[in-house]
């Protein structure tokens, strides 16, 4: 039987991070979507270490492996724009090369759904590239409706589809 938990990352964590968002950033390149950055681009231990000092950043674990991260911000989300505190906002949702296909989105966007629900919160938000079909796709496969876009203002700047869920 396969155990799963959700913990909060420390400075500890980040090597392993820093690897699974690379893995992450490698599957988002390999379908077009270039939101953290072009082929060759990818996170650096101290990106990772700052948002990990700077944020709610957290490993889960599969069997005592580091197999996913993610960050719940409860603060305003730039491509939201101000909002009632209503909401959890997921951000850098990534898994580990060799687990995708396990599951583990779902589960992590299952806890961030019962965290906010604890807050009592009534949705928990994301963003991803709206080119992105897959990706979209598959949020849209775990009960996300999307709920509107978000153009970044600069030229060329990506066009971002806005995905909500009910925490309940």
């Amino acid at each position: 039987m396969t155990s799963k938990n959700v913990r909060r990352a420390t400075a500890d964590d980040v090597p392993v991070l820093t690897q699974i968002r690379n893995d992450a950033h490698a599957k988002k390149v390999s379908h077009n979507d270039y939101a953290w950055g072009k082929e060759g681009d990818g996170f650096s231990a101290r990106w990772v270490l700052n948002n990990v000092s700077q944020k709610e950043v957290y490993v889960v674990e599969q069997d005592g492996m580091s197999v996913g991260t993610f960050s719940l911000d409860l603060g305003e989300d730039n491509h939201w724009g101000p909002q009632d505190p209503i909401a959890g906002y997921v951000h850098g949702l990534s898994v580990r090369k060799g687990f995708n296909g396990c599951g583990l989105g779902g589960f992590m966007l299952d806890w961030c759904a019962s965290k906010v629900r604890g807050l009592n919160r009534r949705f928990v938000r994301l963003d991803c590239a709206v080119h992105n079909a897959r990706l979209c796709a598959y949020y849209e496969s775990l009960g996300f409706i999307r709920a509107g876009l978000f153009q970044e203002p600069e030229p060329g700047g990506y066009v971002w589809a806005l995905y909500e869920k009910s925490a309940d």
